[in-house]
């Protein structure tokens, strides 16, 4: 039988990830990259592997807030307000993906994905992908009796959907000889997550690259897809064949797709991050801020923090106003890290579909052409096991039962 040809269509971390999967089992693979190979949403997010925040983004209560948000733009969840109907379809489903039933169903997806996210993590650890890892827990402060209130309901929701780690309450005292940082004074106590970790992200996507020109696969950087199309019994994607083509490419699949006759409901949701230099008085742990939805990674060369998602955004300007929310946000938790100047500001398009659900596995009525894409917020979480469920399906024709929720054809049940 022919070798197969398959062709991966982005090269972020899920992309690489993918890739690398099917190359480890000598699968023939080319890569082909819009800009820069780790450039886009993998860049300046906080890497972490994390259960305790494979959450689906639509929920009780997040329409509330989010219109509450929709006159400050410098609140952590901001939708851009258009009437476009890519909009509009759009938050139709993600209104009804918020009911409590909805909301259920996919949190358990999720919780049983991340369950296997470590082990796809060791997985490609040991077949020689290098980067930077800490496997440490997640420390959660809470400031406001609501926000302690809100976690220890969370974490309730957490262990009914079937989370493997429980989240562990600590005092305030535990907490600050944890993490020294913090502001004791006000803190109320708050919660530690177990069996998280965080990956520098500029590390995972250069450690699978690496991996990937060692087994000689070819990674074609600055090289835009235009077009996709059946071709007889293979893929055209401009001047290349292939057999097989899996689009990694975030919200660019949505126009890929769009001549095929498939529309992928699918939004750009922009992200933000502040990167400063290694300081002696900064957190040495990986914190999240529920409220104002901060993350807090500390990395061996660097000390990051993210936050905000932009539903609808199209352009990747940065927002002083959101850069300096995100700022100030964590100069009020921990006023114990004196914040070096200058540091390095990002801004990253992650993609997000209505139920918070990613979309991988085969397109409908497409034979060959695969998708894996809308990670939202878990694309690094998620990147080696999604790698390791499209390789198995498309060359070995594994079914592996949970890719039924995820799949890029499901039904998005809204009730």
């Amino acid at each position: 039988m022919a070798e197969r040809e398959v062709i991966v269509v982005g090269a972020g971390a899920v992309g690489l990830s993918v890739a690398e999967a099917l190359a480890a089992r000598d699968c023939s693979v080319t890569v082909l990259e819009s800009g820069r190979c780790g450039a886009g949403a993998s860049a300046g997010n906080a890497g972490w592997v994390t259960p305790s925040l494979s959450i689906p983004i639509p929920g009780p209560g997040v329409i509330g807030t989010s219109l509450k948000w929709l006159i400050d733009p410098s609140g952590p969840l901001w939708i851009r307000p258009t009437l476009s109907a890519a909009m509009l379809r759009f938050l139709a489903v993600f209104v009804a993906s918020c009911r409590r039933s909805a909301h259920g169903r996919g949190l358990r997806v999720l919780q049983e994905l991340a369950a296997q996210a470590g082990a796809a993590f060791e997985l490609i650890a040991s077949r020689g992908v290098i980067f930077e890892c800490h496997d440490e827990p997640l420390l959660y402060p809470t400031f406001e009796r609501a926000e302690l209130n809100h976690l220890l309901h969370v974490a309730g929701e957490l262990r009914a959907a079937g989370a493997r780690e429980t989240l562990e309450q600590l005092t305030s005292a535990e907490l600050a000889e944890l993490e020294p940082a913090l502001d004791s004074t006000r803190m109320l106590g708050g919660l530690i997550a177990g069996g998280e970790r965080r990956v520098r992200p500029e590390s995972l996507t250069a450690g699978l690259h690496d991996a990937l020109r060692a087994r000689g696969v070819p990674v074609v950087e600055q090289q835009r897809v235009q077009r996709i199309f059946r071709d007889g019994s293979t893929w055209r994607v401009g001047e290349r064949r292939a057999d097989t083509v899996v689009l990694a490419c975030g919200v660019e699949s949505r126009q890929l797709l769009a001549p095929l006759g498939f529309r992928l409901n699918l939004l750009g949701a922009k992200g933000y991050s502040r990167t400063y230099p290694v300081d002696a008085g900064g957190p040495a742990r990986a914190v999240y801020l529920e409220t104002p939805k901060v993350s807090v990674s500390p990395f061996d060369e660097g000390l990051r923090i993210s936050g905000t998602l932009e539903l609808g955004a199209r352009t990747l300007d940065l927002s002083q106003r959101r850069l300096e929310a995100i700022t100030t946000a964590t100069a009020r938790a921990l006023p114990g890290w004196r914040m070096p100047g200058r540091p390095s500001d990002w801004a990253g398009m992650r993609s997000l579909s209505p139920d918070g659900l990613p979309y991988v596995g085969p397109v409908p009525g497409h034979d060959g052409l695969y998708l894996a894409t809308a990670h939202a917020t878990l694309g690094i979480t998620l990147a080696p096991l999604t790698g390791e469920l499209l390789a198995r399906r498309i060359l070995d024709g594994e079914h592996n039962p949970l890719m039924n929720q995820i799949d890029p054809g499901r039904r998005i049940h809204a009730h």
